[in-house]
């Protein structure tokens, strides 16, 4: 029989309910608050089906966008960041082609 080694601290313990973090427990508690407030606000003019699939929209749609993080940035962030365009970065250019040669040249101009 193989024997391992395993270390006592297999999961990180944390403090806080079900894994999730303070930020995005704020933004469950605001998705939650703003669907209380559409059902109060629209239980008398919507039908009951339509009213619980708007609910459950505006429930998903803010959770995602508070709790999904996409390249270190929340999901809202991600967005409004691609619809300004093209991330334009300046840097001097040195690709896999560029000889020492080269690199002189651009140095003299």
């Amino acid at each position: 029989m193989i024997k391992a080694k395993i270390t006592k601290n297999i999961m990180k313990k944390t403090n806080n309910s079900l894994g999730l973090t303070p930020k995005q427990m704020i933004i469950t508690g605001i998705a939650f608050a703003i669907g209380l407030l559409m059902y109060f606000l629209l239980k008398n003019h919507m039908n009951f089906t339509l009213l619980s699939t708007l609910i459950f929209i505006e429930l998903a749609a803010v959770i995602c966008f508070g709790v999904i993080n996409m390249q270190g940035m929340s999901l809202f962030e991600y967005f409004v960041k691609t619809m300004k365009g093209v991330d334009v970065r300046y840097y001097k250019q040195e690709g896999v082609y560029m000889n020492n040669v080269d690199i002189q040249k651009e140095e003299k101009h």
